[in-house]
């Protein structure tokens, strides 16, 4: 019997490694991993690389040598860095498998081990499961399980084109995406009445639009703009004190600097994009406000570049692009946390890295911490990861290469270690 256990337990590993192109660890997620003495790296400290001995230790960093050393694994002189987080994308929770594992073995190639993801159909926990989601030998996910908007809003029309073209949600139809993957919430008593059944779907946190909010009145009743606009900012503020008072946090979908001071007096937890339509920079009090109030602000700059005529004409892209420097360099120098994502369901947010490189406003120092630190502690806050310190989950990439010399090293990495698992080189 134990030995048909053990044949049995060795073709599910082969089959394991074979789905994930041998990024896989060839162990189960219950298993402890062993404590490894981790030789010959050069390890990011937030300011430069230190050589050091580094220990592993029930998936957690130490620097002390542990009684006991069950392994060794000689880094080989790679530049050791927090793994690589995406907060924001939509690939996982489109119905379609083939393409969600395509994604996730993507996010593990490129050593994105963090991901969120904005706006989704709900996925069961047992679905989680069958994708080999929030394991150690898997990526980490958070899902929004659904998202918040007005009638006509966005993104509507964006998901009844995708059911349409069947490029996300096999079988459902126009009348099952409502108050499923999106919810309409026209005033206080459609949020009291959707309230419990938003709840049921189980989010991890909620993510909420806004679009024109200036022209909330000007636009709610007008086909004209058929998706170009979403929630009544009022709601909004309502919507944030529901979440808060049981612990779940708001990200806010924004189009314009109106749209960002309306998600900023309203007290959301994060702001899922920066502005990509204003010519306006946001405001110096914004700002400031964004500052005292803890915000995150996720990046998503090369969104630009994507955009359909109906939305952004490409002669307008200049002015945009220029605004957007704008926008980065007045929050970060006034102390606003930036986290990097994507929204680009054919990619990742080492894309977005790269373009936020092009644009030249950060140094690479400063790009390194926004996309390993700030990324992935916004997404999971309540976890000690994306800093390689004392205490915090043993998760790393080896890189063959020093990023802030060169920021094109995020792409050579050498091996994948998460949690106290080495998945591969």
């Amino acid at each position: 019997m134990m030995q048909k256990l053990s044949a049995l337990l060795q073709i599910a590993i082969l089959l394991m490694l074979h789905m994930f192109g041998g990024l896989a660890a060839p162990r189960s997620q219950l298993t402890t991993p062993p404590n490894t003495a981790l030789l010959n790296g050069k390890w990011f400290d937030g300011k430069s690389f230190e050589a050091r001995t580094v220990y592993s230790v029930n998936g957690r960093f130490t620097y002390k040598k542990p009684t006991r050393v069950d392994r060794t694994l000689d880094l080989a002189g790679a530049w050791i860095v927090p793994p690589f987080a995406e907060a924001h994308n939509h690939s996982i929770g489109t119905g379609l498998e083939e393409r969600e594992r395509k994604a996730i073995q993507q996010f593990l190639a490129e050593g994105i081990f963090y991901v969120k993801i904005q706006g989704n159909v709900p996925l069961t926990d047992e679905r989680k499961r069958a994708l080999l989601l929030n394991r150690p030998d898997s990526i980490d996910v958070v899902f929004a399980q659904g998202s918040l908007t007005a009638t006509g809003g966005h993104p509507i029309f964006l998901v009844e084109s995708l059911l349409k073209s069947r490029a996300c949600c096999p079988g459902q139809t126009l009348e099952t995406l409502k108050d499923h993957r999106y919810f309409t919430i026209d005033s206080e008593a459609d949020l009291e009445q959707k309230w419990p059944l938003i709840l049921s779907k189980r989010p991890d946190f909620i993510k909420t639009f806004l679009w024109s909010s200036d022209e909330f009145e000007i636009r709610k009743n007008d086909p004209a703009y058929a998706f170009q606009k979403a929630l009544d900012p009022r709601l909004l503020r309502k919507i944030v004190e529901k979440a808060h008072a049981i612990k779940l946090r708001v990200a806010t979908h924004v189009a314009t600097a109106a749209d960002f001071h309306n998600a900023v007096v309203a007290g959301v937890d994060e702001i899922a994009h920066l502005p990509f339509l204003s010519k306006t920079p946001i405001a110096l009090e914004d700002a400031r406000l964004a500052v005292r109030r803890g915000i995150v602000v996720i990046t998503t700059c090369s969104l630009v570049l994507n955009l359909p005529p109906m939305v952004l004409l490409k002669s307008e892209l200049p002015e945009i692009i220029k605004t957007q420097k704008k926008n980065l360099k007045l929050l970060h120098e006034n102390g606003v946390r930036l986290a990097i994502g994507s929204d680009n369901v054919n990619d990742t947010s080492s894309k977005e890295f790269e373009y936020l490189v092009g644009l030249g406003v950060f140094d690479n120092l400063t790009l390194l911490r926004m996309w390993t630190e700030t990324t992935a502690q916004t997404i999971f806050p309540n976890r000690k990861i994306g800093v390689l310190g004392e205490g915090y989950e043993a998760s790393f990439l080896a890189l063959d290469g020093n990023p802030l010399e060169d920021p094109k090293n995020i792409r050579r990495i050498k091996l994948r270690f998460k949690q106290g698992i080495l998945l591969g080189s």
